[in-house]
């Protein structure tokens, strides 16, 4: 497939998406995402077999509704090589982030080293949700409008929560290389993922935004607070902040939208990286 869009749009792209380097999740809220598949642990071809199996499955569905809501819209499923078209594009802009330097540079930061790495990967985060909501607009016309809207508002969200995580050369950040706050993190792990089962469990395995119902709000709330105290007792609470911005975007088209939190980041100083 051509790696222009405008070209790619046009035509049925060909390409094999192969579930085991990303699939498309499309949960009405949950537009699309690229996870990298590892497998099953015990690493037995059979199992890799298997589940690959059922990926592909899962993801022939997903593709059989997608174009069935792009028929509902419009009338033709026409627009479908557009939608597939706009996941090609997606994973180039995930391509041009390029996350596994992103990955490496993390781990090799430091104190000395945090003024040049926050800006450059804040600039590239930026262009990341530029490039991304071209993708979301060729998606437009095969989402429902509930689903679209949502993902606009995500996608809306990350300048601000660019501007919050690079704010002083990435203070809030930089807060998880210190040795102290990420021994105390690591000790506290079994009750993370507490916090995530539970959540998990109240919120059936899927959260589906564009469908939350009111009272599911109180599940949402007490994620957030079941993640700010296990962090508070770290002294990394400050990093709720970053996660609050696209998550207040996101809930404010809800029935939760009274659940929303002012995000801390205020109380930082005005000196952020992302405001020359």
């Amino acid at each position: 497939c051509s790696s222009d869009l405008a070209l790619l749009a046009g035509k049925q792209c060909t390409r094999k998406y192969q579930p085991r380097l990303f699939k498309i999740a499309h949960s009405k809220s949950l537009v699309f995402s690229c996870t990298v598949w590892t497998g099953p642990c015990d690493g037995s071809p059979l199992s890799r077999e298997s589940s690959e199996s059922i990926e592909t499955d899962n993801v022939g569905k997903m593709l059989q509704e997608i174009r069935a809501q792009c028929f509902k819209n419009t009338g033709s499923d026409a627009d479908f090589p557009k939608f597939m078209a706009s996941v090609e594009h997606s994973m180039m802009c995930l391509a041009d982030f390029d996350t596994e330097k992103f990955k490496i540079d993390f781990n090799e930061l430091t104190n000395a080293t945090r003024a040049t790495f926050f800006p450059k990967y804040c600039d590239k985060l930026r262009s990341f949700g530029s490039c991304i909501n071209i993708s979301l607009i060729y998606m437009q016309p095969c989402l429902k409008s509930s689903a679209f809207q949502i993902a606009k508002a995500l996608i809306d969200s990350i300048p601000e929560a660019s501007n919050l995580a690079c704010k002083n050369d990435g203070e809030i950040i930089f807060q998880l290389k210190d040795e102290e706050r990420k021994e105390c993190i690591m000790q506290k792990e079994d009750e993370i993922s507490a916090c995530f089962n539970t959540f998990k469990t109240d919120m059936n395995g899927i959260i589906d935004f564009a469908e939350l119902k009111q009272d599911q709000c109180g599940s949402l709330t007490n994620f957030r607070e079941c993640l700010k105290d296990i962090l508070g007792l770290c002294d990394l609470s400050d990093i709720v902040s970053v996660y609050d911005i696209p998550l207040n975007a996101i809930l404010s088209l809800t029935p939760c939208a009274n659940c929303t939190q002012m995000p801390m980041v205020y109380l930082l100083d005005n000196n952020s990286v992302g405001e020359d």
